[in-house]
């Protein structure tokens, strides 16, 4: 059986150090221009905000946001920004938010269904709620599987590795968040940042062959629709307050 992964500074620094040093500006952009300018819209709650990157975006280009930020692992204070270190999913928070959002976290969640009800108890009725994660039906991932179905498994090992404990199609995340009373609004299929992405190379040739393979499959996956990550911006359905709250 595999050890659940660790979220010390190690995880930032050392194991996943690409992809915390090369962040996704263009999707922090997408979804800071998905919040709705409407003055009701004051609060947002990143839930999993790892280094606080997209926060730190967020507040550049929206300094009037009220921020707030939740990771297992603790962040220096920012101004403008109020970092909680602890654990989203059972931490006592005293409000509900106008926007929740969560990148890259619900994957690595061994109940996804409890972190579901969460981000909905704590999304107020008609607010936005924005979820990032793995697309299992992507380009990448199909390759993935059908090359260790002939024993090729490099990929396959990389993208199933202990840290994924869930993996979602488009249709089985929507079908999650529907369930909780997140209705899907605008899906957005991208990649990360080509320099964010790790490779399990042994040498300076093996890395260069697998991101040149990396990068077609990006190519091709952006041209067919069917690139690797996934996010979903939901309008919380105010109707299911209640259910929520029995």
């Amino acid at each position: 059986m595999k050890a659940v992964e660790g979220y010390d500074p190690s995880y930032f620094d050392e194991r996943h150090q690409r992809w915390f040093e090369h962040p996704n500006s263009w999707l922090f952009d997408k979804i800071t221009d998905a919040i709705p300018k409407d003055p009701s819209f004051k609060s947002v709650l990143d839930a999993g905000c790892g280094r606080g990157d997209f926060l730190r975006h967020l507040r550049a280009r929206r300094p009037n946001l009220r921020l707030t930020g939740i990771d297992v692992s603790p962040n220096d204070q920012v101004d403008g920004i109020t970092f909680i270190a602890g654990d989203f999913q059972n931490y006592p928070f005293k409000e509900q938010y106008d926007v929740v959002v969560s990148l890259a976290v619900i994957e690595h969640l061994s109940d996804v269904r409890v972190f579901a009800q969460r981000v909905a108890e704590l999304t107020r009725p008609s607010g936005l709620t924005v979820i990032s994660t793995v697309n299992d039906s992507s380009l990448l991932f199909r390759l993935a599987r059908g090359l260790h179905s002939i024993g090729v498994s490099v990929a396959f090992d990389r993208l199933y590795s202990r840290h994924h404990l869930n993996h979602f199609t488009p249709r089985s995340l929507e079908v999650l968040l529907k369930s909780y009373g997140m209705v899907a609004g605008e899906r957005i299929f991208h990649n990360a940042p080509f320099a964010a992405i790790d490779v399990p190379a042994s040498s300076p040739i093996t890395d260069a062959a697998l991101r040149a393979a990396m990068f077609g499959i990006c190519v091709a996956g952006d041209l067919t629709g069917t690139s690797y990550l996934q996010t979903v911006i939901c309008r919380r359905d105010a109707a299911s307050e209640s259910t929520l709250s029995a």
